[in-house]
């Protein structure tokens, strides 16, 4: 698989965050990106708007997270919801020095993943898109296009390719992400501006 950067999205950007964000198009962005009450616990709401981003989680996917026990499905909800606290008041993604100091930060982010990996149906892509929402300035999506962009596969790598980029087209990107707001009102994070250019066609 072959390695992009997000320099070769520079000239159709705007074009694309145009697109992603119309009101009249079909695109994820003004349901999706409603965060809700960020400081709240994770909800069965929250797993399911996951879905806008293309996934397929159904009541066999949600229910089990928030049925008493302590099975993979209550261990995961626990690891979601400490993912939540965690990195609340983390810096932006693009904003750490090191690799090594933004791994050090999602920490509990790669405890969700191994939490996901006995619970059926859940994988890292699945994490990524339910905390992403709460998380839009911190947590990465990862999906197959993200996979296909970078030419990754791990977690870890493809947050490796995708910190690195950030970095080296962050001025660009940083002031194309002030020019538009979520549809509840919060700036638009770099983070979540690279997923939806890489995203769009």
């Amino acid at each position: 698989m072959a390695s992009n950067s997000l320099a070769s999205l520079k000239t159709s950007a705007s074009e694309k965050l145009a697109k992603y964000t119309s009101t009249s198009l079909a695109y994820a962005f003004n349901t999706y990106d409603h965060r809700g009450d960020i400081d709240a616990p994770l909800a069965p709401s929250d797993v399911l708007m996951a879905n806008l981003l293309s996934l397929q989680l159904s009541g066999r996917d949600v229910i089990p997270l928030f049925s008493e026990g302590d099975g993979p499905a209550q261990r995961l909800r626990h690891a979601l919801d400490n993912a939540l606290v965690n990195l609340q008041k983390a810096r932006s993604f693009e904003s750490y020095e090191t690799l090594d100091e933004l791994e050090q930060s999602l920490e509990s982010l790669a405890q969700a993943n191994t939490a996901a990996i006995p619970v059926k149906w859940w994988t890292a892509v699945t994490v990524s898109k339910v905390l992403h929402r709460r998380r839009p300035h911190i947590v990465p999506l990862i999906d197959s296009r993200v996979r296909d962009f970078y030419g990754a596969r791990r977690p870890a790598h493809i947050r490796r390719a995708l910190w690195e980029d950030i970095r080296e087209n962050l001025e660009w990107l940083t002031n194309l992400a002030a020019t538009q707001n979520t549809p509840d009102g919060h700036r638009l994070s770099v983070l979540r501006l690279a997923d939806i250019l890489i995203w769009t066609p």
